[in-house]
């Protein structure tokens, strides 16, 4: 599973913003319930105390019951009752009346004066008028008639006693599986009792919090996608760094990332690659200097050294003691004046100072020489070539030389008692491909770059019965790559070793 710290950080933020949402959204919700309750009970006691002054018939009940379930916007008129009792027998009750509501049963509130029904105290009515209002002056100074009559306000009794102010109490009850907002109100001997469905506000509830569930997925995938881009913004240093590390190479030590204008987070970060790469140019100089330097003054030594002990091999007694030491000490000699030149050829290579002579080499006739002195030094093993002729490369003939003379050595040196080798070439659009497999009883490693690696043998070269140093593959691969080729380990069956070389 691939890990991303843009999608965790794009999850994270979604996730944050979903459990915000979701306890805001509950918190909001749950005081937006408690508040819609709180108001019906409000209504409910108004509708109840404007009701308790009047009285009517049956049929006035009914259109007033209709009327508050209309006001109240209740969609269902059976999600709201009317109970309503004056002490004289005119009662009425809504057909849907809950059962479990009984009427005797309800916390009637006490009036200010005396008992429920009892009759306030009568006052003497008023006198009428005397004389009918005269007409007013206007502004003109033309008489202006008074208004039309309007009917009484309700102020007292029928009697012109005043008016008992309500009394009104709100409560909560449950019938069966419904639970009721009740108001109840007496004022005299009337009562009236309001209640509505508490499913009503539920349903109001209900589609408040659909409409949040269907609005939050797509809050949280935009508030993603914004966290998503966020961190691209956030983390383009990280992809300046990836970069740079990809590009890295020998002849790029001297790259730096300029920290200006980057967060302070990053700025730190960025200071601390930039002193590793001056750290690793300043140790990768000191290395290729010394390897050079080192390479450069071993070579005019070993040279006179060999010189030397050629004359004192021809100047010893033919077949003695002596001019076999002699002749060891010269193959020690020879082997260290190897070992130098290709430390210093690795270390051109390596500084990306390497010289190459390109020229036209026909490598069909460097292979097919090749492989004739291979057959004559070891006759033991079958040899087969695949070649086919006029395959020309441009290339540097003498290190082309050295690459093709590192591969057969090694197919020879690295095989089995009655081996074999097999050679094959071909030319395509990517330029042309060699191939040269043995066969071996060395297991392959589990790293690829093992067979590259510098002064590392196979297990069967160990001692000096197998000539080399551990170097061959190594330099082959940066003459490949420095022809703009490379060279590479082929997998292949169990007893075999191949390596594909490729030229541009």
């Amino acid at each position: 599973m691939i890990r991303s710290f843009r999608f965790r950080l794009a999850l994270l933020a979604s996730l944050l913003t979903g459990a915000a949402l979701l306890a805001f959204g509950g918190g909001a919700w749950a005081l937006l319930r408690v508040q819609r309750l709180d108001r019906l009970d409000a209504d409910l006691r108004a509708h109840a105390e404007r009701e308790t002054g009047r009285r009517r018939d049956v049929d006035d009940w009914r259109r007033i019951e209709s009327r508050l379930a209309a006001d109240l916007g209740f969609d269902d008129a059976r999600a709201l009752a009317l109970a309503v009792s004056d002490g004289q027998g005119s009662d009425y009750r809504s057909p849907h009346w809950p059962a479990g509501l009984a009427m005797a049963a309800l916390p009637w509130p006490a009036a200010a004066e005396g008992h429920v029904g009892e009759a306030p105290p009568r006052r003497p009515p008023r006198e009428a008028p005397s004389a009918p209002p005269t007409p007013r002056q206007d502004e003109a100074g033309g008489d202006r008639p008074l208004p039309r009559d309007r009917p009484p306000r309700d102020r007292g009794g029928e009697d012109g006693s005043p008016a008992e102010r309500p009394h009104v109490v709100s409560l909560t009850r449950r019938a069966g599986e419904q639970t009721w907002h009740v108001a109840l109100a007496v004022a005299g001997g009337n009562r009236v009792a309001v209640a509505a469905d508490e499913q009503v506000v539920a349903a109001e509830m209900a589609e408040v919090r659909r409409a949040f569930v269907w609005a939050l997925p797509p809050v949280l995938l935009l508030v993603g996608f914004g966290a998503w881009l966020f961190s691209a913004r956030a983390l383009r240093p990280l992809k300046t760094l990836t970069a740079v590390s990809r590009e890295l190479s020998v002849a790029a030590l001297d790259r730096r990332i300029p920290a200006a204008g980057e967060d302070a987070e990053f700025v730190e970060l960025i200071e601390v690659f930039n002193h590793m790469l001056a750290r690793l140019e300043r140790s990768f100089e000191q290395a290729q200097r010394f390897s050079a330097d080192a390479a450069h003054e071993l070579k005019t030594p070993l040279a006179i050294l060999q010189g030397q002990l050629e004359r004192a091999i021809q100047a010893a007694e033919a077949g003695s003691a002596l001019q076999a030491q002699l002749a060891d000490i010269l193959d020690e000699v020879r082997r260290l004046s190897s070992i130098s030149g290709k430390l210093l050829l690795l270390s051109q290579a390596d500084a990306g100072r390497l010289r190459l002579h390109r020229e036209a080499v026909d490598l069909s006739a460097a292979l097919a020489e090749l492989i004739e002195d291979a057959r004559l030094l070891a006759p033991h093993l079958q040899i087969n070539a695949k070649v086919p002729p006029g395959l020309v490369v441009q290339a540097d003939g003498a290190l082309l030389q050295q690459v093709l003379h590192n591969l057969l050595s090694n197919a020879m040196k690295y095989n089995t008692e009655h081996g074999w080798i097999r050679c094959e070439a071909s030319a395509g659009a990517q330029g042309v491909t060699l191939r040269i497999a043995n066969a071996s009883h060395q297991p392959a490693p589990s790293d690829p770059e093992q067979w590259f690696a510098r002064f590392v043998r196979g297990d069967v070269a160990r001692t000096r019965a197998v000539d080399g140093v551990g170097l061959g593959l190594s330099v082959a691969r940066e003459i490949a790559r420095a022809h703009g080729g490379d060279l590479r380990w082929v997998p292949g069956p169990v007893g075999e070793v191949c390596f594909e070389l490729q030229l541009r």
